[in-house]
C-alpha cells in the first residue's frame, strides 16, 4: 500500500524539521563548547567543532565531592516535594470540585489571591524561618513550594471534566470520599497528574532561590545552588586574577553546569510526556 503526501503534509514535515534543528543545534553548540578549552573559547569564540579539547570546566566541577551530595539533595527534595505536592494539591483540587461541598467558592478564590498579590519576600520569609522555624531543614526546601495555585485549578478543572455520576454511584454502593478519590479519581487523572508532577518536579529541579534564602548548611545545599556558588566563585576570581594567574573555565563552565543539570529533567521527561498535552489541555479549558 503506497503512502501518498501531499504538498501540505511536506510542509507540515519542513516545519517540525526545522523546529527540531531549531532546538538541537544550541543545545550541540552547548555540548561542544562545555568540552573547549576556556582560551580557545576566549579566541575564537563559540563553535561546533572545539579547536581545543578540553576538561577543565568539569574538572572545576568535580573537584569537590560537595556536588555527589548536593546531587542527593536535590534527588531526595525532587522526588519528595513532587509526591507532597501531588498529593496537596489533587487534594484540595477535588475538594473544590465537588459541588456539595461548602465554601468551594471561597477557597477557590482564597487561593486565587496569591496569583495575582503577593506579599513579598520579607513576610514569606518571617512566616518560613520564624514561625514554622523551617530554616536550615531540608523541609525549607520542600514545604514552601509544596502547593501552585496555578497547579490546583488545573486539576480542579480536570476532576471537574469527569462525570459526577461516577462518584454518585460510588457513594451508593457504601464508598466513603477517601475510596472514591483514591480507586476512580486517581486512577482516571494520570493525564493531569503527569502533567502536574511534571511541573512540580521542574519547580523543585530548577529552584536555587530557596536554598540562597533559608539554607545555610553546606550539606543540605542543592546541586542548583551550589553550582550558583561555584560560577559566582570563578566570576569573582575571574575578575580580580592577576594577568599571570591561570586562566579559569569561567565561560565553558556556564554550558557545563547546564548539562549537568539538565540531564536527569531530559530523561524523566519521555515518561510523561504522552500525558503532557491531554493534561494540560483539558485541564485549562474544561470547567
Amino acid at each position: 500500500m503506497k503512502i501518498k503526501f501531499g504538498w501540505l503534509d511536506l510542509l507540515i514535515y519542513l516545519v517540525f524539521i526545522v523546529f527540531a534543528l531549531v532546538t538541537l543545534v544550541p543545545f550541540t553548540l552547548a555540548i561542544m563548547v562545555s568540552f573547549s578549552a576556556e582560551s580557545s573559547v576566549a579566541m575564537h569564540g563559540y563553535k561546533f567543532i572545539p579547536e581545543q579539547f578540553s576538561l577543565d570546566a568539569y574538572k572545576m566541577i568535580f573537584q569537590d565531592s560537595m556536588v555527589f551530595n548536593a546531587y542527593k539533595v536535590t534527588i531526595f527534595v525532587t522526588v519528595a516535594g513532587t509526591f507532597v505536592s501531588l498529593l496537596f494539591s489533587s487534594l484540595l483540587g477535588y475538594m473544590m470540585s465537588v459541588q456539595k461541598v461548602k465554601y468551594r467558592n471561597i477557597i477557590a478564590f482564597l487561593i486565587f489571591i496569591p496569583i495575582v498579590f503577593s506579599a513579598g519576600l520579607v513576610p514569606w520569609y518571617i512566616v518560613v524561618s520564624n514561625v514554622l522555624h523551617l530554616k536550615n531543614t531540608v523541609w525549607a526546601l520542600i514545604l514552601p513550594l509544596a502547593i501552585s495555585p496555578f497547579n490546583v485549578f488545573l486539576l480542579r478543572n480536570y476532576y471537574k471534566s469527569i462525570s459526577p455520576a461516577l462518584a454518585e454511584s460510588a457513594e451508593i454502593d457504601g464508598a466513603g470520599p477517601w475510596y472514591t478519590f483514591y480507586k476512580i479519581m486517581i486512577p482516571l487523572s494520570k493525564p493531569i497528574l503527569a502533567t502536574v508532577g511534571l511541573f512540580a518536579s521542574l519547580g523543585y529541579w530548577n529552584d536555587f532561590t530557596t536554598s540562597l534564602w533559608l539554607i545555610d548548611d553546606r550539606k543540605l545545599f542543592t546541586v542548583q545552588f551550589l553550582l550558583y556558588r561555584i560560577n559566582s566563585m570563578i566570576a569573582y576570581m575571574s575578575q580580580h586574577a592577576n594577568m599571570s594567574a591561570v586562566l579559569l573555565p569561567s565561560e565553558t563552565i556556564v554550558f557545563a553546569m547546564f548539562l549537568i543539570t539538565i540531564g536527569p529533567i531530559i530523561l524523566v521527561y519521555p515518561y510523561v510526556q504522552k500525558y503532557f498535552v491531554k493534561g494540560i489541555m483539558i485541564g485549562s479549558v474544561k470547567g
